[in-house]
C-alpha cells in the first residue's frame, strides 16, 4: 500500500508567533549589524527596504506595506532619517501638490547603505551556496 504524501508543515504550525518575530528578526537585522548598526529591529529594516524599493513613499504608504503602525514608522523614520539623531539614511520632502504630504527617498548616505547591504547580502548567499 502506498503512504499518502505527506503535507508540507508549515512554519507557523510549529513555531510561536512570537517565536518566528524573533526569528525573522534577527536574520533581517544581521546586514545592518554587519554595518556596525548594533539597534538594528526588524521594524527599521522593514522601513528601510521600503522606502528603498518604494522612492516617493509616504508615511502612511510605508506603513501599509510593512505592517507596522504609523507610530511605528514615524519613530524609524526619526531614527533613519536627517535629523539631529537619526542616521541620515532616509530624506523627507514635501510633495509638489500637497505640502502636508511628506514623501519619502534614501538620501545619498541611505543608498551607499543600501548598496553595501546588497553586497553584504549577495556575500553571504554566495558563502551559503558554497558550503
Amino acid at each position: 500500500m502506498m503512504k499518502e504524501r505527506e503535507r508540507p508543515v508549515s512554519a507557523s504550525g510549529v513555531m510561536s508567533d512570537r517565536a518566528m518575530t524573533g526569528l525573522f528578526s534577527r536574520a533581517f537585522a544581521q546586514p545592518l549589524r554587519l554595518l556596525g548598526q548594533t539597534e538594528a529591529s526588524l521594524s527599521s529594516y522593514a522601513v528601510f527596504w521600503c522606502v528603498a524599493f518604494n522612492e516617493g513613499s509616504t508615511q502612511v504608504e510605508v506603513a501599509k506595506a510593512t505592517g507596522l503602525s504609523a507610530k511605528t514608522v514615524s519613530r524609524v523614520i526619526s531614527q533613519l532619517g536627517e535629523t539631529p539623531e537619526g542616521r541620515g539614511w532616509i530624506k523627507q520632502s514635501s510633495d509638489s501638490r500637497d505640502r502636508r504630504v511628506r514623501r519619502l527617498t534614501l538620501s545619498r548616505k541611505g543608498n551607499s547603505v543600501q548598496k553595501q547591504m546588497m553586497r553584504d547580502l549577495q556575500q553571504f548567499n554566495e558563502n551559503l551556496q558554497g558550503a
